[in-house]
C-alpha cells in the first residue's frame, strides 16, 4: 500500500504542474495506518435516516479503500450537493482525497465528503460488508505548506504552514472538542 501512495502522490505531484518525485522524501517514512471495517448485516430494520457509517471526511492526505460488492454501501457528495453511489469495481480501488491534501492544494482539491449507507430491507441479510482502508498520512515532520502551483495573488494560501504531525493533532483536538461540546 505504501508503495501504491507514492505512485499516486507522484501522479497527483504531476497534475498539480510540480516535479513527478516533489513528494517523497514527505513520504519516505509515512505514518499511514491500515484499517479494516467491519459493516455486518443489520439485525433489525434501521430507523429512517440511520447511516451505517456517517458523513465525514478523513484527516489524511488521502485513502486507499477496496470494498466489497454488497448492497448498501459507500457514497460520496457531489458537487452539485447529492450523494452519488460509489460502484465496487473488482479488481479495483477506491481513492478518495483527504483533508491534508486539500490543505497543501489551498483548497484546489477537496476532501471527499463520504458516508456508508444501508443497503435496502430486501437485501439486509446479504449486506454483511467489509472494507480495507488505507490511510495516507505523510511523514510525521513532512511540511504541509501551500503548494507553489495552487497559489498566485488571486488566490493566496488559505492556511498556514504546518506539518502532517501537527495538522493530524490539529483535527484530532478539534473532533475531540466537538464530542466534548456535544456531550
Amino acid at each position: 500500500m505504501d508503495a501504491l501512495a507514492i505512485d499516486l502522490m507522484r501522479l497527483f505531484a504531476l497534475a498539480l504542474d510540480l516535479t513527478e518525485t516533489y513528494f517523497d522524501s514527505s513520504v519516505d517514512r509515512s505514518i499511514s495506518r491500515l484499517r479494516v471495517r467491519n459493516y455486518p448485516a443489520p439485525e433489525v430494520a434501521p430507523e429512517p435516516g440511520q447511516l451505517r457509517a456517517s458523513a465525514t471526511a478523513t484527516m489524511a492526505a488521502f485513502t486507499i479503500l477496496k470494498t466489497e460488492d454488497r448492497p448498501g454501501g459507500l457514497q460520496v457528495l457531489g458537487k452539485d450537493g447529492q450523494w452519488l453511489d460509489v460502484p465496487h469495481r473488482p479488481g479495483c480501488f477506491v481513492v478518495n482525497i483527504g483533508d491534508m491534501l486539500a490543505r497543501w492544494t489551498n483548497d484546489r482539491w477537496v476532501s471527499t465528503l463520504h458516508r456508508v449507507v444501508n443497503p435496502p430491507p430486501e437485501r439486509a441479510n446479504e449486506s454483511r460488508r467489509q472494507s480495507v482502508v488505507f490511510f495516507q498520512n505523510p511523514n510525521y515532520d513532512a511540511t504541509v505548506s501551500c503548494l507553489p502551483s495552487c497559489a498566485d495573488a488571486a488566490n493566496p494560501p488559505k492556511y498556514p504552514p504546518t506539518t502532517s504531525g501537527g495538522h493530524l493533532r490539529e483535527k484530532f483536538l478539534s473532533t475531540q472538542q466537538a464530542i466534548a461540546y456535544a456531550d
